[in-house]
């Protein structure tokens, strides 16, 4: 056994270390990226439980209750573009060299990753309880569907917020 182990060990190739600062900056895109995900999993999770309880009952409501059960998802994609900028700001895509990335930047890029990743999954998960909410209305009236969509999506202006306050810390890191 050890001579497959010492055998597998000398096939693999060691490089330098990475710096803790592309440390950070990979922690700091996963960060937003996971908060968005996670807050419109959940949230698209539960507003399609209200949805698929309505459509048992009215089928013929299935695409307004879909618009609904959507609304909660824009966080993942605000997540998804916060970590492409941390990673692009960075200059970790196409960078030949990371070794030249300090601890400080890679803090810097940490702390800007916070207000997205943080607004992202508070207001998916709050959005769904408004986007629930509003399945339920239109279940009673399906003309309430505009006036549920717009309260649903008021809490969404938060996240954008967040991806707008983490694009301006961003482009002030030099």
């Amino acid at each position: 056994m050890d001579t497959i182990a010492n055998t597998v060990a000398s096939t693999v190739v060691e490089g330098p270390a990475l710096p803790i600062g592309v440390i950070l900056i990979f922690i700091s895109a996963v960060f937003t990226a996971l908060m968005g995900f996670i807050g419109s999993a959940i949230g698209m999770y539960q507003t399609g439980q209200a949805a698929s309880g309505v459509t048992a009952e009215r089928p013929e409501l299935f695409g307004k209750v879909l618009l609904m059960q959507s609304l909660p998802g824009s966080q993942g994609i605000y997540g998804l573009v916060g970590a492409f900028l941390i990673l692009q700001f960075s200059g970790i895509l196409g960078a030949e060299s990371l070794m030249t990335i300090s601890t400080g930047t890679g803090i810097q890029y940490l702390l800007a990753s916070l207000p997205l990743g943080i607004t992202a999954i508070l207001s998916a998960i709050l959005q769904s309880r408004l986007a629930t909410s509003g399945v339920v209305n239109i279940a009673k009236d399906d003309t309430l569907t505009a006036k549920a969509m717009v309260l649903s999506a008021m809490i969404e202006t938060w996240a954008i917020f967040g991806l707008l306050i983490t694009f301006i810390l961003l482009i002030s890191i030099k």
